[in-house]
């Protein structure tokens, strides 16, 4: 969540901490030996949704955060040095998708590049989610808008559209589907939804499938404690050795210390099936004595192979977002494919 007039409804944060204050976010650490000290995290940039994808031995980077309306990338030879950043779209002065680009991502698909991002008019209402198509091969080509994604619950798949962010792509036995973040009607709470894509064009095949509820547990809501709203944006897929996926999400509040990564399986063979994924009961990442609010970030297989985890947090704990930078840990599978952050 991203929207500035919260900020001024924001209380002090101290307010909101479950009880045992804020050492209670690290409840689930486990217990460091005498005089073991962690690695830090490495810090990047500033910036929020940091997203990178490696091509012809680059790396091409994308983020939130950007100039005002403008979606831009960095291109690299390196996962700790994002490189020089170009613009590459520049929204219109007025319309549907002129405001508030939120959470860039870039895929390569079938020659071309494909930049998915949320959009609005101003009101955050009006978010949709967007596709941009490169003109060739070259990141740095000519790009075309598509869209919006249909993201609704019409089976004619053009009415009443529903409010959507943080697209992202999951290819999963020769199909492709659309994950993202999206509002059941228009309240706003957000759940996790997939739906089906076209074979012949960058578009939703069927409705969108919620894939969860968002309150399972109490770390999931926005104050973690009964009574506040749960919440699940960010989506993004992990494929994992031994053929598992996973499905990590941003939960808690991003202005807040309370942000944090929950993460889902895929154990079932029908990704449209909520049944199919399975959540787990405690959070992947979380705030540590490093920094707070950990969230939304991208999964990369850096060229010695080794998983690393690119996400933003913030470096204060107080509420807001003007604080976030992009960092990066190390990813490690267990024996039977289960990831876990590198300290």
């Amino acid at each position: 969540m991203k929207r500035r007039d919260l900020l001024a409804a924001i209380p002090t944060f101290a307010a909101l901490l479950p009880c045992g204050g804020f050492n209670a976010l690290f409840a689930d650490e486990p217990e460091k030996q005498e005089g073991q000290k962690r690695l830090p995290p490495t810090r990047l940039r500033r910036g929020a949704d940091p997203w990178v994808i490696e091509y012809k031995g680059k790396y091409y980077w994308s983020q939130s955060n950007n100039p005002r309306s403008q979606i831009c990338i960095w291109e690299s030879d390196t996962l700790d040095n994002p490189g020089e950043r170009r613009s590459v779209w520049q929204a219109p002065a007025r319309g549907p998708y002129s405001r508030e680009l939120w959470a860039p991502e870039i895929h390569f698909v079938d020659g071309r590049f494909y930049i998915l991002f949320a959009a609005d008019d101003g009101q955050n209402k009006n978010h949709l989610s967007y596709a941009l198509v490169s003109e060739t091969d070259d990141p740095f080509s000519k790009y075309e808008l598509t869209g919006p994604f249909y993201t609704g619950d019409s089976p004619d798949l053009k009415t009443e559209n529903r409010w959507a962010i943080d697209s992202t792509l999951f290819f999963y036995r020769g199909k492709r589907y659309l994950i993202w973040s999206g509002w059941e009607d228009d309240r706003d709470v957000q759940f996790l939804y997939i739906a089906p894509l076209r074979d012949d064009e960058m578009q939703t095949a069927a409705p969108r499938v919620r894939i969860c509820a968002n309150d399972d547990y109490l770390w999931e809501r926005v104050e973690e404690r009964i009574g506040t709203r749960g919440l699940a944006e960010g989506p993004e897929i992990l494929y994992a050795p031994k053929g598992r996926i996973f499905l990590s999400y941003s939960c808690g509040a991003s202005w807040l210390p309370t942000y944090k990564i929950g993460m889902l399986e895929l154990i079932g063979d029908d990704p449209l099936d909520p049944k199919s994924w399975k959540k787990w009961d405690k959070p992947w990442f979380q705030s540590d004595e490093f920094q707070f609010g950990v969230g939304h970030g991208s999964f990369i297989q850096d060229k010695t192979g080794q998983t690393r985890y690119v996400y933003h947090a913030k470096t204060k704990r107080e509420g807001g977002w003007g604080d976030r930078e992009v960092f990066w840990r190390y990813v490690d599978f267990d024996d039977d494919g289960t990831p876990s952050i590198r300290y």
